[in-house]
C-alpha cells in the first residue's frame, strides 16, 4: 500500500514537471517564430507536442504497468476527424494519447477499418509526429490558465470553450477558420457530456433527464449536443472525413486529479473505438444531435454489459468485440527518454543559471498577463494567420 501511494506523487511530479521543462526549455524559443514563419512555427509546435504524447504513454504502461486494452476500429492518423467520447473522470484526456498510440499503429495486423488505410506521403515533421493529422482537445476555458500544460495547450492552438454559447460560437469559428486555412488535418477530441461522471453530476443528468422525459443513463451523462453539431457542421467543409464514437471505462477509475495523487491509478484502461464515415451522418444539425444522443443510449448498453459480464460488445449486433494487439512501447520509450533528458537540463538550467530563472520568470509573467487580457494566444495566433 505505501509504495502503491508512493507512485501518484511520484507519477503526477514527473508528468508536470515534465510539461513545464518542454514549456519553458523548448515552447518559449520556438513561440516568437510565429511573428516570423507562422506555418512553419504551426509545424515545430505540433511535432514538439505529438513528441510530448509519447512520454505519457511510457510513464503509465512502462513505468507503472498500466494495461490498455483497445477494441474496435483502427484510427487513420492521415485525415480530419473527429473523436467522441464520454467523460468518465476528470482526468480522462491523459488517457487519449496511451490509447491513440495503440490504435493509430501504421501496421495493424486484424485492423477493423470501415475503409482501406490509405499510405500518403509524408515530409519529415509528419514521419516523426506520426502522421498527418494532429490531436486537438476541446477543454473548459480554466484550464488556459494552468501555468505550462494550459500554456502549451494555447500554442499548440486547442479548442476552449467557456459556457457561453454566443462566445463559444465565435471561438470555435475561429479555430475552424484558422485550420482550414492552413489546410490542415485534426483529430479533434470532444467531451460531449462537458464534466465527468462524478456523483454529483449523474444526479443533475438524471434530474434533467426526468424533466425532458429522456431515459435516464447509469454509466454517462447527457450529452450537450449544440456544440459538437456546429462543431461537426462546420468542419465537414473543411475536409472532415470521419467521426469516432469512443467509450472508456476503468477498473478502479480515479475520478479527479487528487485521487491520481494519492495513487489511485487504473491499472485496466479499456477503449473502444467505432468509427462512421462522415458519409454515414446526417447533414442537419438538428439529426446530428439526435445521432449523437443515439450513439449515447449505445454507449450506456455497452458499459452495462461491460460491468456486469466483463465484455465488451457492439450494441447493433449484440456481438463481443475483440481486443486488439496492443503496440510496441519502444517508440514511447524513445520518447520517455528523449524528454528525461529535457527534464535534466532543465532541472540543471534551473539551479545553475541565473539567466535562465529570468527567463522563467518573464514568460511566465508574459504568459499570465497575455491569458488575462488578450484571452490567451489563440487570438494572437489566429489574427496573424489572417494578416498573412
Amino acid at each position: 500500500m505505501p509504495a502503491v501511494m508512493a507512485a501518484g506523487p511520484i507519477i503526477c511530479g514527473a508528468w508536470y514537471f515534465t510539461i513545464l521543462a518542454g514549456f519553458y526549455i523548448l515552447y518559449c524559443p520556438v513561440m516568437y517564430l510565429m511573428f516570423i514563419n507562422h506555418h512553419l512555427y504551426r509545424k515545430i509546435v505540433d511535432l514538439l507536442f505529438a513528441l510530448w504524447e509519447l512520454y505519457p504513454v511510457a510513464l503509465f504502461q512502462w513505468c507503472y504497468g498500466t494495461k490498455l486494452h483497445h477494441y474496435g476500429d483502427y484510427v487513420n492518423p492521415n485525415e480530419t476527424t473527429i473523436i467522441v467520447m464520454n467523460h468518465r473522470t476528470r482526468v480522462d484526456w491523459n488517457y487519449v494519447w496511451i490509447a491513440l498510440y495503440h490504435a493509430t499503429q501504421a501496421t495493424y495486423p486484424e485492423c477493423t477499418c470501415k475503409e482501406p488505410v490509405i499510405m500518403e506521403d509524408a515530409n519529415y515533421f509528419d514521419t516523426v509526429a506520426g502522421g498527418k493529422s494532429r490531436i486537438k482537445i476541446v477543454l473548459k476555458d480554466e484550464i488556459k490558465s494552468v501555468p505550462g500544460m494550459g500554456w502549451i495547450m494555447q500554442l499548440n492552438f486547442f479548442l476552449y470553450v467557456k459556457r457561453n454559447w454566443q462566445e463559444d460560437q465565435v471561438n470555435m469559428s475561429q479555430y475552424v477558420e484558422y485550420y482550414k486555412k492552413l489546410r490542415y488535418r485534426q483529430r479533434v477530441v470532444l467531451f460531449p457530456e462537458g464534466t465527468d461522471l462524478s456523483e454529483d453530476n449523474k444526479r443533475r443528468s438524471e434530474k434533467y433527464a426526468l424533466t425532458k422525459q429522456l431515459p435516464v443513463y447509469d454509466y454517462v451523462l447527457h450529452p450537450r449536443t449544440t456544440g459538437w453539431s456546429t462543431l461537426c457542421s462546420s468542419l465537414r467543409p473543411a475536409g472532415l472525413v470521419s467521426v469516432y464514437d469512443v467509450t472508456v471505462a476503468y477498473d478502479t477509475p480515479a475520478q479527479t486529479e487528487l485521487d491520481l495523487l494519492r495513487g489511485k491509478i487504473p491499472r485496466h484502461v479499456y477503449f473502444y473505438f467505432k468509427r462512421y464515415a462522415i458519409e454515414e451522418l446526417p447533414s442537419e444539425e438538428e439529426a446530428l444531435r439526435t445521432w449523437l444522443m443515439n450513439r449515447w443510449t449505445e454507449k450506456n448498453a455497452c458499459l452495462q454489459t461491460f460491468h456486469t459480464d466483463g465484455v465488451i460488445s457492439d450494441m447493433t449486433t449484440n456481438r463481443p468485440v475483440a481486443e486488439r494487439i496492443p503496440r510496441s512501447l519502444t517508440a514511447a520509450k524513445i520518447g520517455f527518454i528523449f524528454w528525461s533528458i529535457i527534464d535534466i537540463f532543465f532541472f540543471y538550467c534551473l539551479c545553475f543559471s541565473i539567466m535562465f530563472r529570468f527567463w522563467v520568470l518573464y514568460h511566465t509573467l508574459l504568459f499570465i498577463l497575455v491569458t488575462k487580457y488578450c484571452d490567451g494566444f489563440q487570438k494572437i495566433q489566429y489574427r496573424l494567420l489572417n494578416r498573412l
